[in-house]
């Protein structure tokens, strides 16, 4: 398991540390925020699309495919009651002359993202209340 702790800072920003990482979060000016970072969701959408990314230079590389100049770009919508992410799509960029007859493969390795998968099924958030001192 891997701890990631998350601090408030100011407003609506707050830091999470991430192994030897630290990560700012925030929301717009427009939202109340001061913008010096992603939102969580945002953060989310980033977080299927870099796993997708991943998945796919790791099969390029195993298949001797060229990687430089992948991307993936996204885009997410939202839905009500409860307010949550109802749909992101990623759009996958691969490098120019990329063998068409390897698509579909590209497809299967962005398939398999744990982020992804992670959002398709159910999954158990425990929450606990602890306070300072005690």
């Amino acid at each position: 398991m891997s701890l990631i702790s998350i601090k408030h800072k100011k407003d609506f920003r707050v830091t999470a540390a991430v192994r030897n990482h630290t990560l700012t979060l925030d929301v717009p000016a427009e939202q109340g925020g001061t913008d010096d970072g992603p939102t969580p969701v945002e953060l989310l959408a980033a977080a299927v699309g870099s796993c997708m990314a991943m998945h796919i230079a790791k099969y390029c590389k195993a298949a001797k495919l060229p990687d430089e100049g992948l991307g993936v770009d996204l885009d997410f919508q939202l839905a009500k009651d409860p307010l949550r992410v109802a749909s992101i799509t990623a759009d996958i960029t691969l490098p120019p002359g990329f063998p068409e007859d390897r698509i579909e493969a590209v497809k299967r390795a962005a398939q398999q993202c744990t982020v992804k998968n992670t959002l398709k099924e159910s999954t158990v958030v425990d929450v606990e209340i602890l306070v300072a001192g005690d």
